[in-house]
């Protein structure tokens, strides 16, 4: 580009610096190209047409840019002349239909184009005859020049002078305001006080506050898509009236019913999302018709604390949208460096039109055009993947635009019913609590309320366990109904002698109610205690030996136990005021074998198992009859007949020995025990599911994929495998998948609290994301905020559970039941289970477990889901197994700590390997400081993972805290020197992530830039996401072909030097052009005070005597231009 051509030079405004980091990044995205269709009826002169836009060209500087950002700051390069890319099609005789095609393509093809910042004209248009009388204008030119106030001023101008120039005359348009005008005020702007307030404004913020995506990630290229939602004439009126009574803009409406709804998206009362201010308030004469980009992405932060009326998030809205205003010019980047979220801070931008075309002043101006514009219409794409944009004519109009990859159709069509729902309750009582006000639609509401949970179904609901079981002995009396070993009892034999047991417990003074403990091994004793304690008319409190004495204390302590049924092996172990009932010496066969009579009501309880407390202290979980036989007799997952043989493998202490017991003695199955030897062997319990042809089994999660990694042919015989208890490993699913195939694998999910299982999901199919599933029968499942608000598909939420699976409460502990066992709001009269599960209701019906509530840590102000890491960890192809933790070093910093298993040796580069693909899936500030590969994951005696026998890794980086290595070689010593420019730090080393030390976007791309001038390499942006590191930068640089740096070789001395392709080029064009001052290079400087000029003179020959380019000159040496170093030169200063 000669210098004779350029106008003038000057920076980029903050916008324009956001956009040109996204086109140098991705250079074949097609964000920020804007697309403005005209159809035009009447005659169009398409020379005088073409004229008039280049008019335009002159007349505005900011239209003949183009953009260097190869220096340390990106520049505007402004033309002299430079005229607009135009074209004129005819297609007026083509039929319709190739009609359509042809301008379709063309459309398509011109945004393929693009454009090239650095050398073409950034503006084009297409005008295209299509009939006699019909015209259609293809306008396209990058975001990076213009914004959309400017589209009017544009087409105002250009009708003025067509029809000036269609009469031949000349317009009478004011000369405008150049856009360099607005640069000069930016850059006095104090963007230390703006970055004070910013930095005030997101101060304590950490909520990355996004919108329900059914879609797990976001694949190939952006699809653009398009929703447009119109408000209704009357709706219109009313927002308008809400914002004129409370002194408000419809912008700050706008605003605050998106961040009401975005924050019951996110379950918080805290959001930010991106806004788009116009940026023409600025103090700069005649900014109002002025081409270029003056509008700015800012943050928006609403606060909605439930108790808050709608009225008081609109007063605070409104004072903070004023108070910002005067910040508004602040680089994005740069707002977004001040959080702890850095990049992840807005993720969808709002934006409320106030530019739209003058259509009245148009028409007025068509009169003397002799064409009338029918439509204008633009399609446009920000970086984001989602933008709301609030246009107001006689109607509000909101548009949608939104990658599909990322966006399901279905959430924008629930988003478009959550907009009107929530803008009709706030403009009929603007005092209303944001705790009430309701995003679903009544729709909606009865597809979660009632569809999902059409389960009501007919069981045994008022019945006894020990009843049914009875009907089952009268059917099948001889049938083995439990094997240990080699021993069995038939339903006769295991009915008669726990009969015998009910009636010693009644002589000893039990009654309907009692709890009873039983401390037994695994034997066929531990079955006839238990039928024995419930057909006494008391409950069972289970109590596995292994358990350590002072738990066992508080158990009975807790439970108030008066009887515990055991053996002599036992006996040390229940050194406790209650009376021990031995069974292996107490004389009970000289009772009556026969039935009892019924003492009790199926809402008696039968059971109580106890669990874990957050507070360290175990609670008792209460049981009743009716909850038990809901498992398990008429339900809607599975089906057990007298030909099924289930396998008895849950510790009996724990609740998943309900569904095997119960199941198998309830339907005339066969029940096999294990023993604790065969459950501590894949081996041997391998053995015993192929020799006892298991039909039926429930396993932990753990258990299923060790099975299925070692011993999956054991399955063959399976008729239906349930697990669950854990998050699903992918892998293992589409390995048993593939061996046992459809209807056979269920995944199971329930806390004890509702009785075992409270949903279930056939795997059939392989996803990405294994569901928990739907409700058993009898069972309904609700996704709610933290004020018991129902939550729309697709919204993470807690998991509530309510129906006849549900625990009678937490034994004794009042305080605690209360808490966790509400009041159903959506079934008066009816209890509902908080669970503390994170979870979302997939479209169809499926629930998806997310993680716990409880697991979400805070690591470096960021608010992490453990889960979510676990999930991506498990998409990787040679991670088996997989769990994250957080861990805290000696100095109180958490970090994440990530254990594996895998089917490969342990190998550090795998480990790399594993590191890097969850950088490509997982923020930054999500990656475990540690990825540990283990042999197997510890395992409770439950089967699930023990996370507190974890080892602690070795080593000592930890997230937030890295040790400084110093510079090991030139490259990495350069590469400090630049950081420490660009970032204003001292003390950086070779392991400092560049965006953890005040690093951005826009200052990675300055460091792109520094790199090429200083090291001479071409370096893409995006590694600088990707290894953001000195020691990674480095290590590519060493990698790169065109890497020169440090490899520069002293040559010989001689008489001539070959010219570099730079200076040959040059050398050509100045013989071409002859002499003249084109390449020349003057510079001033001003100097102040006393100027010794023989000493300035000697300065001056010092330099050129160290320097040789300074004494170089070019001549022809064999008819080829060379370069000539010279001894000396003659050189003086002048002074005047």
């Amino acid at each position: 580009m000669k210098v004779n051509k350029v106008e003038k030079i000057y920076p980029l405004s903050n916008m324009q610096k956001g956009i040109l980091f996204h086109a140098i990044e991705d250079k074949n995205s097609d964000a920020y190209f804007e697309q403005i269709i005209l159809d035009i009826k009447g005659y169009v002169d398409e020379t005088i047409f073409e004229e008039s836009f280049n008019e335009i060209m002159k007349r505005h500087e900011v239209l003949r840019a183009s953009f260097n950002y190869k220096l340390d700051e990106p520049l505007h390069v402004i033309l002299r002349d430079r005229k607009i890319k135009f074209s004129y099609n005819d297609v007026s005789n083509l039929d319709l239909n190739t009609k359509d095609l042809y301008m379709e393509k063309y459309i398509v093809d011109d945004k393929l184009k693009g454009f090239d910042l650095t050398k073409e004209t950034l503006m084009r248009i297409c005008l295209m005859k299509t009939n006699d009388n019909s015209y259609k204008v293809i306008w396209s030119f990058h975001h990076i020049l213009l914004d959309g106030w400017c589209i009017g001023i544009i087409l105002d101008e250009l009708f003025t002078i067509y029809s000036h120039k269609m009469k031949g005359e000349e317009h009478q348009l004011e000369d405008p305001r150049p856009y360099s005008d607005y640069i000069n005020w930016l850059n006095n702007q104090d963007n230390e006080e703006g970055l004070k307030y910013w930095s005030e404004y997101l101060e304590g913020y950490e909520l990355n506050a996004t919108l329900p995506k059914f879609n797990n990630s976001s694949t190939g290229k952006y699809q653009r898509r398009e929703k447009v939602i119109e408000f209704s004439k009357e709706l219109t009126d009313k927002v308008t009236q809400l914002a004129n009574k409370n002194n408000v803009t419809l912008n700050t409406v706008m605003q605050s019913i998106w961040g009401l709804i975005l924050a019951k998206y996110n379950n918080s009362d805290d959001v930010v999302f991106g806004t788009v201010v116009s940026g023409r308030d600025a103090a700069v004469e005649g900014i109002e018709n002025m081409l270029g980009l003056f509008i700015n992405t800012i943050p928006t932060r609403i606060n909605l604390q439930s108790e808050k009326s709608f009225k008081e998030v609109l007063k605070t809205t409104q004072h903070d949208a004023i108070e910002g205003n005067n910040y508004n010019y602040i680089n994005l980047a740069e707002v977004q460096a001040l959080s702890n979220l850095k990049s992840n801070l807005i993720n969808h931008i709002l934006v409320f039109e106030n530019y739209a075309i003058d259509k009245k002043g148009l028409e007025e101006k068509e009169s003397g055009l002799g064409f009338e514009v029918i439509s204008v219409t633009d399609e446009e794409r920000s970086n984001y993947s989602l933008s709301l944009t609030v246009g107001l004519g006689e109607k509000l109009k909101l548009t949608l635009v939104y990658d599909e990859n990322v966006y399901e159709e279905r959430l924008i069509n629930n988003l478009e019913c959550h907009i009107q729902n929530v803008t009709k309750q706030v403009i009929e009582n603007d005092d209303m609590k944001l705790s009430d006000i309701d995003l679903i639609s009544e729709e909606e509401r009865n597809i979660l309320l009632y569809k999902f949970n059409e389960t009501t179904a007919e069981y045994p609901k008022d019945k006894l366990i020990y009843q049914l079981f009875e009907e089952q002995v009268e059917k099948t009396p001889d049938r083995v109904a439990v094997s240990f070993k080699s021993n069995n009892l038939t339903y006769r034999e295991l009915n008669e002698k726990s009969n015998q047991i009910a009636r010693l417990l009644r002589e000893k003074g039990v009654q309907s109610n009692t709890i009873v403990g039983i401390m037994v091994d695994r034997s066929l004793e531990m079955i006839i205690g238990i039928m024995g304690i419930l057909k006494s008319g008391a409950a069972y409190l289970p109590i596995d030996p292994e358990t350590p004495k002072e738990r066992i204390g508080f158990m009975i302590q807790d439970s108030n136990v008066k009887f515990v049924l055991t053996q002599d092996r036992c006996i040390s172990q229940l050194n406790l005021n209650v009376d021990l009932i031995n069974l292996d010496q107490e004389n009970f066969l000289r009772l009556s074998t026969d039935n009892l009579n019924l003492i009790n009501h199926s809402s008696d309880t039968a059971y109580i198992i106890y669990t874990s407390g957050s507070t360290g202290t175990p609670k008792g979980v209460v049981i009743p009859h009716y909850s038990a036989i809901r498992v398990v007799k008429n339900t809607n997952y599975i089906e057990i007949n007298e030909n099924d043989t289930i396998l008895q493998l849950s510790n009996y202490a724990f609740d998943g020995s309900i569904f095997d017991i119960y199941g198998a003695l309830l339907n005339g199955a066969k029940l096999i025990m294990v023993e604790k030897d065969t459950v501590l062997s894949l081996v041997k319990l391998a053995n015993l599911i192929k020799e006892e042809q298991i039909s039926i089994m429930f396993i932990t999660t753990a258990l299923f994929n060790a099975l299925v990694d070692l011993e999956i042919d054991c399955l063959d015989k399976i008729r239906k495998i349930l697990f669950g208890g854990e998050r699903v490993s992918v892998p293992h699913v589409k390995k048993a998948l593939e061996k046992l195939g459809k209807d056979k694998i269920i995944h199971v999910y329930g806390p004890t609290e509702s009785t075992v299982y409270a949903t279930y999901y056939f795997v059939n199919e392989v996803t990405e994301v294994i569901p928990i599933g739907k409700p058993l029968a009898n069972t309904s499942i609700f996704v709610v905020d933290k004020n018991s608000n129902l939550l729309p598909l697709g919204v993470p939420g807690e998991l509530c559970i309510s129906g006849d699976g549900l625990s009678k409460g937490y034994l004794n502990n009042e305080r605690l039941t209360v808490q966790k066992f509400v009041p159903n709001p959506f079934i008066p009269g009816e209890r509902m289970y908080r669970t503390g599960d994170l979870v979302r209701m997939l479209p169809d019906g499926n629930i998806e477990f997310l993680g716990r509530i409880d697991h979400q840590v805070k690591i470096r102000g960021f608010r992490i889901e453990l889960g979510e890491i676990e999930s991506q960890l498990l998409k990787h192809k040679q991670v088996k197994e997989a769990v994250v933790i957080a861990r805290e070093d000696n100095n109180n910093h958490q970090y994440l700590c990530a254990y594996f298993t895998s089917e490969t040796p342990k190998d550090e580069t795998r480990v790399q390997e594993i590191r890097k693909f969850l950088a490509k899936e997982l923020p930054e500030y999500m990656i475990p400081a540690f990825l540990v590969q283990l042999d197997k994951l510890p395992l409770t005696t439950n089967g699930k993972v023990d996370r507190k026998a974890l080892p602690s890794p070795d080593g000592s980086l930890v997230a937030g805290v890295v040790e400084y290595e110093a510079p090991r070689n030139a490259v990495e010593e350069k590469l400090v020197c630049i950081w420490q420019d660009i970032l204003d730090i001292e003390n950086i080393g070779i392991h400092h992530n560049f965006f953890e030390i005040g690093g951005h976007s826009l200052k990675a791309t300055t460091m792109v830039s520094r790199i090429h001038k200083e090291l001479m390499v071409e370096i893409p942006l995006r590694q600088i996401f990707q290894t953001p590191t000195i020691k990674g930068i480095g290590e590519f640089i060493d990698s790169t072909k065109e890497s020169v740096y440090a490899s520069i070789k002293k040559v010989e001395e001689q008489d001539y030097y070959p010219l570099s392709s730079a200076q040959r080029r040059l050398y050509i064009l100045n013989k071409i052009e002859g002499s003249g001052i084109t390449y020349n290079m003057p510079f001033a400087m001003k100097i102040e005070g006393d100027l010794d000029v023989h000493q300035l003179e000697k300065a001056f020959h010092k330099l050129i005597e160290r320097h040789e380019a300074l004494r170089t000159s070019f001549v022809m040496v064999d008819g080829e231009p060379v370069q000539k170093i010279e001894k000396e030169i003659d050189f003086q200063v002048t002074y005047r």
